[in-house]
């Protein structure tokens, strides 16, 4: 796939988070009076850490679906998005917004307590002037959709500054392809090194506990690898339709389980795809990623 013709298939995604971090350093001349103040640092929480615990957990779990369903990019911050996938993920990442917002509402309500129990618990460390009164402002939950091109010939841009960015737009597509590349041979590598984890036991040739959750991710990577597979992985794409084949005998944990001849066909089959997808990892090239610090590319809302 060139260069131009990739960002007809996928865009960028921005996701913009914060939430209230809820504590503050502690003046050194406090921890003077501890030891050589050199050696010490301190901080001291506002409120209940706890309170603020599931808000950061959803924002954690929104990161963590977007590193599972979108693709790396090689400036902080941004996820290429395959463009059959743009529906599924703002419609997910909605659904994380609405639990969001609702957790933060929870914890403006428990706001005022929270900072009364500080009072009593900081004594003379509590400072009226470190709660903001509008505790909502310093809560984000938002995502924005980008497209990501080379500016025309046309633009602005004199020759040689518009051959300088067609140059640097080539150089970040080959880190895309490349980080891309690396992402989903890992990811596959880590499903398939844990399913022949279970299924060769703890070596005295019994499987561990099989459960069906076990199938249902190696399904899951399945099923979104089409989209996914945005630079054509050949080699991966050969070891995905492998994997596809075989996954079909353990659809049924019980006949897994109970049918020796089954589960050692299945194990072998397993142990020779890992070998396989290990040696697809090893492969690849490790030259070292970096995220030029020049300007962005030109990026414009889709």
């Amino acid at each position: 796939m060139s260069n131009d013709s990739i960002f007809k298939k996928a865009c960028l995604i921005q996701l913009a988070t914060s939430c209230w971090i809820g504590s503050r350093s502690l003046n050194q001349g406090i921890m003077d009076n501890f030891g050589n103040g050199e050696w010490l640092r301190g901080q001291k929480y506002l409120v209940n850490p706890e309170l603020l615990g599931p808000i950061k957990t959803t924002i954690q779990m929104a990161r963590k679906f977007l590193n599972k369903s979108a693709l790396p990019f090689p400036m902080t911050g941004l996820y290429l998005v395959p463009k059959d996938s743009i529906v599924d993920i703002d419609g997910h990442l909605d659904i994380m917004k609405n639990e969001f917002w609702s957790k933060v509402e929870a914890f403006v309500g428990f706001y005022r307590d929270a900072r009364d129990e500080a009072r009593q618990g900081l004594g003379n460390l509590f400072n009226e002037t470190d709660y903001p009164e509008n505790i909502r402002e310093k809560f984000r939950f938002e995502w924005r959709f980008l497209l990501l091109d080379i500016p025309s010939r046309a633009s602005i841009l004199s020759p040689e500054i518009y051959l300088r960015e067609k140059e640097k737009f080539q150089n970040l597509m080959a880190e895309t392809r490349e980080l891309a590349t690396i992402a989903l041979r890992e990811e596959f590598g880590e499903i398939i090194s844990h399913m022949v984890e279970k299924l060769n036991g703890n070596g005295d040739g019994r499987p561990k506990v099989f459960r069906s959750n076990m199938v249902n991710r190696i399904n899951e990577f399945l099923d979104g690898f089409q989209d996914r597979n945005l630079f054509q992985d050949e080699k991966l794409a050969g070891l995905v339709e492998q994997t596809k084949a075989m996954v079909g005998g353990l659809n049924n944990p019980y006949a897994f389980q109970c049918n020796e001849v089954l589960r050692k066909k299945i194990t072998s089959d397993f142990d020779r795809l890992k070998i396989s997808i290990d040696e697809a990892i090893e492969e690849l090239p490790r030259r070292r990623i970096r995220i030029n610090n020049d300007p962005e590319p030109h990026l414009a809302a889709a």
